[in-house]
């Protein structure tokens, strides 16, 4: 029998009790969460953790949360794999999925910045050979721009038939409506390897991941992430099989841990943008702008005046219109057992990343946007 007594179970109950408060009389809840100490709320959020991932059969998740455009706070959950006694650690390498994205619009736009790509012209300039079959004129009005901000007609990805007969299908002329793709941001990686003269993996690491210190991170699996990562798993909390990318796409092949993932939000934050790896202020506001209306998504639902009121995309990102300012978002989703989120507020410089090893983990990071101390104006939160 369970001990309910015992100080564990003490500090879960008050943990629980926390957010209780939050769900049934937010206005109090608010008023008390800014008087209590923010070292407090982070020791409530570290107990509900563990109680979360039970009740959700994820086994295991790593939060970072940034304030000041810095990673303040970082708790990790659970197991890296069900029924084996590895914990989740700060070092635990997730698959990022689809919020691999970010990150190679992030080089797009220094690729830009540089003068080596121009948004507004048609990709087919730099990769004439990349010609989709069957052929369609549509493919020469496809251009950079369209492709970041998921407006080039492509699908997410190619059905199962086309795949085998190599066929890419444009559904609509581009540039005319949002259609979310992952097919997309394959061909411009195909298009920036042709300017880079390297692949994706090589400048990442050059222009991203060393720079800003992510010491465990790579779009293809090396033997040194193979030793870190965490396994998926499905929504009974079982094992689910191991995904191995050992060629890059730009789309979904990111591995990372949440702290690396933390260091790429805060090069976003960041007031001093001279560094030689850095987006200037006109292409990190270019990144954000509203380029498109994301017809197809709802707004993230969050607490307060954080709570999304309409959905946009920019150059990389998903753009939640707030009371209080935009909101720059991904989420990350696969098949194999991984759920990931992560946004920033840049006018508050604030921001959070969860990752999870189960295929429950949406829930998880939905259920943690209620509590206050990731959503606290105080903290100049989200």
């Amino acid at each position: 029998m369970r001990n309910t007594n015992s100080a564990e179970a003490i500090h879960r109950r008050a943990a629980l009790g926390w957010l209780g408060g939050l769900a049934l009389s937010p206005a109090w809840a608010t008023e008390a969460s800014e008087k209590a100490p923010l070292s407090e709320r982070f020791e409530a959020l570290a107990a509900l953790g563990p109680e979360l991932l039970r009740e959700l059969q994820v086994p295991g998740a790593a939060l970072v949360l940034l304030r000041e455009g810095k990673p303040l706070y970082s708790a990790q959950f659970g197991l890296a794999e069900a029924g084996m006694p590895k914990a989740i650690q700060a070092d635990t390498v997730f698959e990022a999925a689809s919020m691999s994205k970010p990150l190679f619009a992030y080089l797009a736009l220094h690729t830009v910045q540089a003068g080596q790509l121009d948004l507004d012209r048609p990709v087919l300039h730099y990769l004439p050979q990349e010609v989709f079959k069957p052929k369609q004129e549509w493919q020469r009005l496809i251009t950079a721009r369209m492709l970041l901000t998921h407006q080039s007609g492509l699908p997410n990805w190619r059905s199962a038939e086309d795949e085998v007969t190599n066929s890419l299908r444009i559904a609509f002329e581009p540039g005319q409506r949002f259609n979310y793709s992952g097919e997309g941001y394959f061909y411009l990686q195909r298009v920036l390897e042709a300017i880079w003269g390297e692949p994706l993996q090589t400048r990442a690491e050059k222009q991203l991941f060393k720079p800003l210190g992510m010491r465990h991170s790579g779009f293809v699996l090396t033997p040194q992430l193979d030793g870190l990562r965490a396994r998926g798993h499905d929504v009974q909390g079982r094992i689910l099989p191991a995904q191995e990318y050992r060629q890059a796409n730009a789309a979904y092949t990111l591995y990372t841990t949440a702290a690396d993932y933390a260091l790429f939000l805060a090069e976003m934050l960041k007031r001093d943008r001279s560094a030689a790896h850095s987006l200037n202020p006109a292409s990190l506001q270019a990144m954000l702008a509203h380029a498109t209306p994301a017809t197809d998504r709802a707004p993230i639902a969050r607490p307060g005046l954080a709570q999304g009121l309409a959905v946009f995309w920019g150059l990389g990102w998903g753009i939640n219109t707030t009371a209080q300012g935009d909101i720059a978002y991904h989420t990350g989703t696969n098949s194999s057992g991984f759920r990931n989120y992560c946004q920033f507020s840049p006018s508050r410089e604030s921001g959070f990343v969860l990752m999870s090893n189960g295929l429950n983990g949406n829930q998880l990071w939905m259920r943690l946007m209620a509590l206050q101390v990731i959503t606290d104006n105080q903290v100049g939160a989200i």
